[in-house]
This record gives structure tokens, C-alpha cells and sequence, in this order.
């Protein structure tokens, strides 16, 4: 039986990629993502396809209907601030922004991804 209902919108999968993917089932390619599904639940996931100096992630999505452009964005950086431990009181150093810095860091959140940070 699986766990899809327990799992999280958005998983970081990054250390057991090979593990998660070999209970699911593929059902199309696109660019650097996968389309998969639960066998047991039909829950189907988005996979990205990262490599070893990117994170993985795989995320829940309720139909098939455009899952290749679906956009992953806001839950990652939501992931990388909770998994950071949330955001300071202090603001971003970047020139004139009035957004909070992630904790551990000296950037808000949408500089970090301008950056490039992923994790």
C-alpha cells in the first residue's frame, strides 16, 4: 500500500531519487521532468530530473493537463524557507529590497533563486 495521501505537495527527494521512482510509474517524458504515477493510488507526480549539483523534487499534481508547464516555483522557495528555518526580521542586502532575509542567509527568498540556490 502506498503513502501518497501522507507525503507532502512537495518532496525533496534528492538523496533516495532512485528509491521514490522505483515505486512509481512513468507515463511521459518532457523537459528535464517526468510525469509518473502511484500504482496503487493513481497520485500523479511531477519529477524533476536534477542532477548531482541540483535538487530533485517530486510534487503532487491533480491532472495531467499540462504538467510539463506547471509551475514548481512557489512551493520550492516555500520549501527552502521552511527547511531554513523560516525568515529574520532583517532585510535582504540586495539594493533595494524591502523583502526579509531567509534565516542563515543574507538574501530574501526570491534573490536566493536569482542566485540560483535550490536547496
Amino acid at each position: 500500500m502506498c503513502n501518497c495521501k501522507e507525503q507532502p505537495a512537495l518532496i525533496d527527494v534528492s538523496n533516495n531519487y532512485v528509491d521514490f521512482n522505483s515505486t512509481l510509474n512513468q507515463l511521459d517524458v518532457g523537459n528535464g521532468v517526468l510525469l509518473m504515477s502511484c500504482p496503487d493510488c493513481n497520485q500523479l507526480w511531477r519529477v524533476s530530473e536534477g542532477d548531482k549539483y541540483e535538487a530533485c523534487y517530486e510534487e503532487k499534481i491533480s491532472t495531467p493537463d499540462n504538467w510539463e508547464a506547471f509551475d514548481s516555483v512557489p512551493r520550492i522557495k516555500a520549501k527552502m524557507i521552511e527547511d531554513r528555518g523560516g525568515l529574520t526580521e532583517r532585510y535582504c542586502m540586495w539594493s533595494k529590497c524591502d523583502k526579509k532575509q531567509v534565516k542563515g542567509d543574507t538574501l530574501c527568498i526570491d534573490h536566493l533563486w536569482i542566485t540560483g540556490s535550490r536547496v
